[in-house]
């Protein structure tokens, strides 16, 4: 559910809104006379909100997400990932 605070009270209580972002993720809403002016965000969710757009800015992005999708779960783990790294990084010297 939104919560929506008027800037009054994120003058007086900025310290603890700023808190409850951070700790529920969920958004507030700012008004000003009533009428929405401005929304607090916890900054990881705002981040990757501005990593998805920026992804869906590519003209291929549908096809690179289906992609992404078909290649879910097929990572290769950390210590695997290390030992191939390590022989690589020994046959080029």
């Amino acid at each position: 559910m939104e919560k929506i605070v008027p800037i009054s009270d994120l003058q007086s209580k900025a310290k603890k809104l700023v808190e409850q972002v951070k700790k529920t993720g969920e958004p507030i809403i700012i008004t000003q006379r009533g009428r929405a002016a401005a929304m607090l965000v916890n900054f990881e969710l705002y981040e990757g909100h501005l990593a998805t757009l920026d992804e869906m800015s590519f003209p291929d992005w549908k096809e690179r997400l289906a992609e992404a999708e078909r290649d879910k779960g097929k990572g290769v783990e950390l210590q695997d990932f290390l030992k191939g790294k390590r022989s690589y990084d020994r046959g080029k010297k």
